[in-house]
């Protein structure tokens, strides 16, 4: 009898034992730095560069000992802002030290990072993916009509298109589930209490949706509709002259927004 209940005994401690996943007890000694990726207008961009900012990631190595020799590796990605899946990594910094890089952008391109650090000889996980995408510049939509060219330092190539009622430019190949919108410059009203026409946009062949929404630093705004169908985005002035227009972002349903 007194073995039996011994043995209740500890088949009761058994099933209160603590169930510890080898997972959760795992601490990682070097976790994935943060990466910052930013351009003229958060994470869009009208400008040629974009700046990436290192945070050293999070680590636990009570024992480590002597010079920490911190550095990260970056990897890039870059996709036209039209793809419809994305591509794969490629190595743009191994080691480096610095947490401020300037990164070049072309026209109409997404470029995003990731990152991972060393510590004492360790190597961390990499980050998640932090994504900027630059507006396709003005000279490289279809153009139509009256459109009026005008200075505007705020965009890589110096200037912006001034579109009349009758002008429109357009941009073929936008995927479906994607968001898409002009940038344009809008100062407000003009000292002869005028104002400029924001640009009104859509897929061709889609009716105009009834809202929008965007992101403005200053006089520079983006705006965006979102489309459940590919094709051509339109844009066009609804009466007068419009504000001026420096470029077109499109971002797929794959860029982390």
């Amino acid at each position: 009898m007194p073995k039996l209940i011994v043995l209740f005994a500890l088949a009761v401690l058994g099933t209160l034992a603590p169930v510890v996943s080898p997972a959760v007890a795992a601490v990682e000694p070097v976790g994935p730095p943060q990466t910052f990726l930013r351009g003229n207008l958060g994470i869009y961009t009208s400008t040629s560069e974009v700046r990436l900012r290192l945070d050293p990631a999070v680590v636990t190595m009570p024992d480590a000992e002597g010079a920490e020799n911190r550095s990260w590796d970056i990897q890039l990605l870059r996709a036209d802002m039209r793809a419809t899946s994305r591509p794969g990594w490629r190595t743009g910094r191994t080691r480096t030290n610095a947490r401020h890089h300037v990164i070049a952008v072309s026209s109409g391109q997404i470029l995003c990072v990731r990152a991972r650090q060393h510590s004492w000889g360790v190597t961390g996980s990499w980050s998640s993916m932090t994504c900027v995408v630059r507006a396709r510049d003005d000279e490289h939509l279809r153009r139509e009509g009256p459109i009026r060219l005008v200075n505007d330092v705020r965009y890589a190539d110096g200037r912006a298109s001034v579109l009349r009622p009758r002008a429109r430019m357009s941009l073929s190949g936008v995927p479906s589930g994607a968001m898409y919108g002009p940038v344009f410059t809008n100062h407000g009203i003009r000292p002869d209490g005028s104002v400029c026409a924001k640009p009104s946009w859509k897929i061709a062949g889609q009716r105009e949706p009834g809202g929008s929404r965007g992101v403005a630093s200053g006089a520079l705004n983006v705006w965006f509709h979102h489309t459940s169908v590919a094709g051509t985005a339109v844009i066009r002035s609804p009466y007068g002259s419009s504000c001026p227009v420096g470029g077109f972002v499109v971002v797929p349903r794959w860029m982390p927004r």
